[in-house]
């Protein structure tokens, strides 16, 4: 029989009250019959919450399961107790021997009570063993919302892919789906400017973004090279994807880039570039004192607003705003030119930037506003943080919104992505600022690359909402993915009962018993393991004490050792030739931190090597989830194989000195017969968005590069192998994947 500890453990996110009660409990066999009950809706979260009780109960008991005589099922709405807060999303769920009750305090609140019953009620081959309890439960904050930004993976998903990903974040408690659907960044795979549009823009039909699908395929025995847009822009199913999330008690953000990360607008609309001294339009920004531009946003902006928010009663909208920089890379004409979003047009040469910035922004909450938009979500970095080096714009800010009274409608974004404290880089504390707020934590994002669980990013971002008098809830940035549920349950932890929440360890510790529970301890182990493996730490690297020498493991591994970083282009004078050098640029990192970097690599490889082992065992234990399992093992497998390919690539770098080349061969044929393993698992366990968005093919990389040092050395007398600069051996694959 399930226990108040375990009913409590069970619901994601963890209740704020669990109480035994006096009596009887119930005990429902796989024959059992119900008398259901539930409120009649035509839509929305009430009519989904009917319908998953529902199918819950014939799944487990027989789709004949109904009967009038049966136990009572019941699910209504009801008045809150004075007690909770935020009663519309509130609810009480109780279990004797007279029945099941489910009371929604709000319509949000009857769905979520149902989903919390449905997750604590496993039903086992001889039913399932009910106390008498109650759980009443509502969350701390208003605002629980999910960024789930435009880029590789995002750009893959089908319409099913989307409601999974819905189904799987309200099941959670997330109330708020921030989704973008317009950013770009700089030059990367295929010397393209990466940039991502997902829903057509009426008068406007040249605006598209193709996105390219390029790898190797080991269970298909075959090579991908196409084209295709974002489904979602292909099919047009936004409007379909808003309403699901109204019927699952959750509220859509669009977000689109409306000043850096945008590319594509200006390079096909001059019009609103920013413009050179000599007028010439420029390839990323706008220009902030053209009618043309303010004509083309608020066009776009109206046209999401009036087709998608109003009529589905949603009413916040995300400018974003955020990491408006100079950069290289973003003119595929000139890649090497440092390219400026700041326009330098007669009107606007003579303001300074922070100025440009601060009247956009109150352009844009003034158009929203009289549009009735509620919430306006601008990100805090070019703001308040060192980050933007426009200094502290806060106070002239802060005088701005004051002076058009947009302080009602403005909601700021405290973003922050690391996972040490002392690293926190707001030149502000967020209630000094004292505008409406939340604070924004990371999934670990990267889902294309290795898995990153920050768990203790994002309990800091919600300890600074909790101690925050103007926040409102936490948002946490991300790419779905379900290797990130225990992040994602840690989220919803915090966001909804910080307190009960407890410890990072106390989160997982829940996590590991509704998933794992006959092997709780060992599979505990596996999360540490993981978490030290991609720890975040301070770098310093002190070549007179290298005893002293620090390095961050997921640092070293993500950012220094995994090809994703060196796809994109850089800075010409630091970076070399484009496409980058790769392991070349790589390797020239390491080999003068070599002992710190191996030291990395062989406790990080033991670490994940042991995790491996651990979840395979797990995917084999009746009673363990094996999918999550699977999952799991497949994610430590990437960090050992990255790890292996990286001590071979370190002992080809020194036969390569030693002039006994011969000897790489059969070196490089393991490693590419290795990350060919990796890369069936993963097409075993992983969907196929995730593994064509840019998974596959950043696996390919070094599979054909391995492939490609074996083929030469094999094939030529006497090998000369330059392993900083592999371009004359690459094969014509290899220079496709790049």
């Amino acid at each position: 029989m399930l226990t108040l500890e375990t009913i409590k453990n069970a619901i994601v996110p963890v209740p704020q009250q669990v109480t035994a009660l006096a009596g009887e409990g119930l005990s429902l066999k796989p024959t059992a019959k119900f008398c259901f009950t539930a409120p009649q809706a035509e839509k929305g979260p009430v009519k989904t919450a009917g319908e998953n009780m529902r199918a819950f109960l014939q799944k487990n008991c027989g789709e004949d399961c109904f009967d009038p005589a049966g136990v009572p099922v019941t699910l209504a709405l009801a008045e809150a107790p004075a007690e909770v807060k935020n009663a519309g999303e509130a609810y009480k769920l109780t279990v004797d021997a007279n029945g099941i009750q489910i009371e929604g305090y709000g319509e949000s609140g009857l769905f979520y009570g149902v989903g919390s019953f449905m997750q604590l009620c496993k039903w086992g081959s001889a039913g399932v063993q009910l106390p008498a309890f109650q759980v009443l439960d509502w969350p701390d904050n208003p605002f629980r919302a999910y960024k789930e930004e435009c880029r590789y993976g995002s750009n893959m998903m089908e319409k099913a892919d989307w409601f999974a990903m819905i189904d799987d974040l309200s099941s959670k408690k997330i109330n708020n789906l921030s989704l973008a659907l317009y950013g770009c960044w700089v030059i990367q795979y295929d010397g393209r400017v990466a940039e991502y549009l997902y829903l057509p823009l009426k008068n406007y039909p040249q605006l598209k973004t193709p996105m390219t699908v390029k790898y190797y395929s080991p269970t298909e025995g075959k090579w991908f090279n196409y084209e295709q847009l974002p489904p979602i822009f292909r099919d047009d199913f936004f409007g379909e994807v808003v309403r699901y999330c109204k019927d699952h008690g959750m509220n859509v953000i669009p977000g689109v880039n409306s000043f850096g990360h945008n590319t594509l607008f200006p390079r096909l609309l001059p019009e609103v570039a920013p413009k050179s001294p000599e007028g010439v339009p420029q390839p990323t920004g706008f220009c902030t004192s053209s009618e043309e531009t303010y004509k083309f946003l608020f066009e776009v902006y109206d046209y999401i607003i009036d087709e998608y928010l109003i009529p589905n009663e949603m009413y916040s909208f995300n400018v974003l705003l955020d990491e408006v920089w100079d950069q290289y890379g973003v003119n595929p004409e000139n890649p090497a030119e440092l390219n400026s979003p700041w326009c330098q047009c007669e009107k606007c040469r003579g303001k300074e930037r922070s100025e440009l910035f601060i009247e956009h922004t109150i352009k844009l909450l003034k158009h929203m506003k009289e549009k009735g938009i509620k919430n306006v979500v601008v990100a805090g970095d070019m703001l308040i943080r060192k980050v933007s080096k426009l200094g502290d714009l806060s106070a002239p800010f802060l005088k701005r919104v004051r002076e058009e009274n947009l302080q009602d409608i403005l909601f700021f974004d405290w973003w922050w992505y690391r996972d040490v404290k002392e690293q926190l880089d707001f030149v502000i504390e967020p209630d000094e600022l004292g505008l409406r707020s939340f604070f924004c934590p990371w999934n670990g994002y990267y889902i294309w690359s290795l898995l990153d669980q920050p768990l203790r990013n994002n309990q800091i971002m919600a300890e600074m909402n909790h101690n925050a008098k103007c926040g409102e809830g936490i948002y946490q940035y991300a790419m779905w993915d379900r290797s990130y549920d225990r992040v994602h349950d840690c989220f919803a932890d915090y966001g909804w009962n910080f307190v009960g929440a407890g410890s990072v360890e106390d989160v997982t510790e829940r996590y590991v018993n509704r998933h794992f529970a006959p092997m709780a301890r060992k599979v505990r182990h596996a999360f540490t393991l993981m978490d030290w493996i991609t720890e975040q730490r301070t770098v310093v690297q002190d070549k007179e004490n290298p005893d002293k020498t620090v390095l961050s493991n997921i640092g070293v591994l993500a950012h220094t050792l995994s090809y994703y970083t060196y796809c994109y282009y850089r800075n010409p004078a630091t970076m070399g030739e484009y496409p980058q050098h790769f392991p070349g640029n790589a390797l020239k990192k390491v080999l003068p931190w070599r002992a710190d970097y191996k030291r990395v690599l062989y406790s990080c490889g033991a670490m994940a090597k042991e995790a491996v082992a651990i979840f395979e065992e797990a995917a084999r234990t009746a009673g363990c989830n094996s999918e999550l399992a699977r999952r799991m093992a497949y994610e430590c497998r990437n960090y050992q194989v990255l790890v292996e390919d990286w001590l071979a690539l370190l002992e080809i770098y020194d036969l390569t000195q030693k002039g006994d080349q011969k000897a790489i061969a059969p070196i490089a044929r393991e490693r590419q017969a290795a990350r060919l393993s990796l890369m069936t698992l993963c097409e075993q366990v992983k969907e196929e968005w995730v593994r064509k968005a840019a998974t596959m093919r950043n696996h390919s990389v070094f599979m054909q590069s391995f492939a490609d040092i074996a083929d030469y050395v094999e094939s030529t007398e006497n090998p000369q192998l330059d392993l900083m600069n592999i371009t004359a051996i690459m094969s014509k694959e290899n220079f496709m994947i790049r």
